[in-house]
């Protein structure tokens, strides 16, 4: 990775210099005010370019816990992302920004809910509605039973959608004909577990329930048959995250080769930032996101992600079992987002006709 200090009496010319210097690719790291040593007021900018990353296709990675200097790294994504969604330097960032075409662009990405840093790093791709590239953002390799037995645990916020989502996933590829067997460690909650075993039963599919570490042995043992386990957890918040720290030794248990934290969209940015802090000592391996139908600002799912660091997988946009899902691209990811701009612009334009 080539990082580099860019130094301007403005801060919108600063960040001009680094798109000139290393193109839209390029990761601003930080942004400080300094003043020289005649008074005057200038910028540093830090910006780094991943030269070992390919231009024409995102970078993949594969699942695998988060080591300490990667919890670090993503706490300072976090932590950045936080400072800039008061718009603060927005229309610094947009005047760096020398065609009118990607102006609009970056002002769309605002719309929908990016932060500015991040809809200035995506504008260029955007405004040509090429697939979305980001140094720091990453894409989850999708789950090929086929080839590998996948133990796939969704955790998150109470009310996100993780029964429905693994019913979606059951559902799939139980169709395909892949042995499934479904589990849930959400047993403190009355009710936790019933409608998972219902959807099990329908799909004829085995169903094992979690209350402590010798069901998640007998529970291993009874699934090793199975070519995808999904397991459903008990949901947890911002004020009491003692649901994810109580089950996350039933998880070691079980070995998951895939540690999914499942933020609805249309949860409150802060609360989903804040929900990434209470995640970091779990060791999840990626982001997948639910309830894309119920926000009007879309782009704070792309905010979590850069900010976490996650890989991102699947997400999921209705109740209808099992479509409705689908896994995330930067293809998809752009679709996405157009979509949402234009149906912005439809209501507004249906508002001004009532």
């Amino acid at each position: 990775m080539q990082i580099k200090v860019f130094t301007a009496t403005r801060l919108h010319e600063a960040l001009a210099m680094v798109r000139q210097a290393f193109g839209p690719d390029a990761v601003i790291l930080d942004r400080i005010e300094n003043k020289t040593a005649t008074g005057a007021k200038e910028w540093r900018v830090h910006a780094a370019l991943d030269i070992d990353m390919p231009e024409s296709k995102p970078q993949k990675v594969a699942a695998q816990d988060l080591s300490a200097s990667k919890l670090e790294a993503s706490m300072k994504r976090l932590e950045r992302i936080a400072a800039s969604l008061g718009n603060r330097d927005g229309e610094q960032y947009r005047q760096s920004l020398s065609k009118p075409s990607v102006q609009d662009a970056y002002d769309h990405l605002l719309s929908m809910g990016l932060s500015p840093v991040i809809a200035y790093e995506m504008a260029e791709d955007y405004a040509q509605q090429k697939p979305v590239m980001m140094a720091s953002l990453f894409w989850s390799e999708p789950i090929v039973v086929q080839k590998k037995r996948s133990v796939v645990l969704l955790t998150g916020p109470s009310g996100a959608g993780k029964t429905l989502l693994i019913a979606k996933l059951a559902t799939h590829y139980s169709l395909k004909g892949i042995k499934v067997h479904l589990m849930t460690t959400d047993t403190n909650r009355m009710g936790g577990s019933d409608v998972l075993r219902s959807y099990a039963a329908i799909l004829g599919v085995p169903f094992s329930v979690i209350r402590n570490e010798q069901d998640a042995k007998t529970a291993k043992t009874s699934s090793k048959s199975a070519q995808l386990v999904l397991i459903d957890s008990e949901g947890w918040n911002n004020r009491h995250a003692s649901g994810l720290r109580n089950q996350m030794e039933l998880w070691q248990t079980l070995a998951c080769t895939h540690r999914i934290l499942l933020l609805p969209a249309s949860m409150d940015e802060s609360d989903g930032l804040q929900m990434l802090k209470q995640a970091q000592g779990a060791h999840m391996t990626q982001i997948a996101f639910s309830k894309l139908d119920e926000t009007l600002r879309p782009g704070k799912i792309v905010n979590w992600a850069e900010a976490s660091g996650m890989a991102m997988s699947y997400c999921s946009f209705g109740p209808e079992v099992p479509e409705q899902m689908g896994w995330l691209t930067p293809t998809a990811l752009t679709a996405l987002l157009v979509k949402h701009y234009r149906q912005q612009l439809a209501d507004i334009e249906g508002e001004s006709f009532s």
